[in-house]
């Protein structure tokens, strides 16, 4: 999909300049390496993305990390979803198999929202 090709242009760029710069698997994973997506059209809207979507675009992205870096280390690092994630919508797309966690904004600014995000996270993982 159009998604998917979006996102394997960005990771493609990424990866490859880790690679230029002489990172190996091994000093991305222990420095932490996190990635976030977020659809551009979910920047700042309020919108979110369906959990098959966004399913589907982590997916790819823990698929890429397997041709890369191999399964161990893909399943290591952390893929968070960014688009909006809310206490309404959190459980449902925190059970995906992909999704690591989420990225939050503006629903953390309050805190009954993030304590309701960060028990929604408690549940599902």
């Amino acid at each position: 999909t159009a998604r998917v090709t979006y996102v394997q242009a960005q990771c493609s760029a990424a990866f490859a300049a880790a690679e230029r710069a002489g990172c190996s698997a091994a000093q991305l994973y222990a420095a932490g390496l996190v990635i976030a997506y977020e659809p551009v059209w979910a920047i700042g809207t309020g919108k979110v993305a369906t959990t098959d979507q966004a399913q589907e675009v982590h997916a790819f992205i823990r698929g890429l990390l397997v041709k890369l870096y191999g399964d161990s280390i893909a399943q290591k690092v952390r893929i968070l979803y960014g688009g909006s994630m809310k206490p309404a919508n959190a459980p449902e797309l925190l059970s995906q198999k992909d999704i690591d966690g989420g990225l939050i904004g503006g629903a953390a600014l309050e805190a009954r929202s993030f304590v309701d995000l960060v028990k929604a996270a408690a549940a599902v993982k």
